[in-house]
């Protein structure tokens, strides 16, 4: 693809991230509930999943829960007693980050959101 002044973009990559505050801390302890939420996200976002894996931080802490696309990777860190999350989708080529990045926000029933973007694409 070649924009206005001659530059092809060679690979399209976008990055959402940001930070998820006042969430239900419920869904945030909850690791089958958010296994479903990275599975549904990457369905969102156009992207074909590979894997999910979760890290459990003791009986009663956060969890990881890290999926593997095709065109990279979505991610969400739980800090229960804190009603905190932070979310990181990155993906190339046809898909729709930002979609994913919204979907998990409202299911983790985020009050309050930080979200930054990130091109990461090439250009030649």
């Amino acid at each position: 693809m070649r924009g206005d002044a001659g530059v092809e973009t060679v690979v399209i990559g976008r990055h959402v991230y940001g930070n998820l505050y006042d969430c239900d801390r419920d869904v945030l302890r909850d690791e089958t509930r958010l296994i479903q939420i990275v599975r549904n996200a990457a369905r969102i976002a156009n992207a074909t999943l590979v894997s999910v894996n979760t890290y459990k931080f003791g009986a009663n802490g956060g969890l990881t829960v890290f999926a593997i696309v095709a065109e990279s990777h979505i991610s969400i860190h739980t800090w229960p007693e804190h009603g905190f999350a932070t979310v990181d989708v990155y993906t190339c080529g046809n898909t729709d980050p930002e979609a994913a990045f919204n979907y998990i926000a409202k299911e983790l029933n985020a009050q309050r959101v930080e979200v930054f973007r990130g091109d990461r694409s090439l250009r030649r």
